[in-house]
């Protein structure tokens, strides 16, 4: 039997016939098996996405996600005194994952034409945040009280993580 299984003699152990799809599945791994000859020195796996080449699962979540966070001052966000609702929310909104009136209506679901409180613009987590009157209004009445009067927004701001980048590099830690 070892024999048999030398030189491409394990074609001869196959026993049964085959199907069409058996059979092409069979050449295709014939061919992939051709330039891989065994040896008795042991196996050694090396992990392409660390430098030493061993496995770590910081590497592993790096590559799988990789792109996927792109709002640098996360670690701020989640390290802040704020309790964890609002932490979620805002991380929520910077992510636009906000189940506002824009999120309804791509699946289907009962929603408002515009944002109730100012019915100038369509309900979005951008606008409920940043671009809507009332949300400017807000921000004023909160920030300016905080000697914070230089991070309000303006009309030109229409995303709300690019406002808080620039609001970090204001505001001490």
């Amino acid at each position: 039997m070892a024999e048999a299984l030398t030189n491409n003699g394990w074609v001869l152990v196959i026993r049964g016939g085959l199907s069409w799809i058996g059979i092409r599945q069979f050449l295709y791994l014939w061919d992939c098996v051709q330039g891989f000859e065994l040896t008795e020195h042991e196996d050694r796996h090396i992990w392409n996405l660390e430098a030493g080449g061993c496995y770590s699962s910081k590497s592993a979540y790096r590559a799988f996600f990789v792109g996927s966070v792109t709002f640098e001052p996360w670690r701020r966000l989640w390290k802040s005194w704020a309790p964890n609702k609002c932490k979620v929310f805002l991380w929520l909104a910077i992510r636009n994952r906000c189940w506002t009136a824009d999120r309804l209506a791509r699946r289907g679901l009962p929603h408002p034409d515009r944002w109730p409180l100012c019915d100038q613009e369509d309900e979005t987590i951008q606008h409920l945040l940043v671009s809507c009157v009332v949300a400017r209004q807000v921000w004023f009445n909160l920030l300016g009280p905080l000697n914070l009067g230089d991070c309000v927004l303006n009309q030109s701001e229409r995303n709300f993580a690019d406002w808080w980048r620039k609001v970090l590099k204001k505001v001490k830690k």
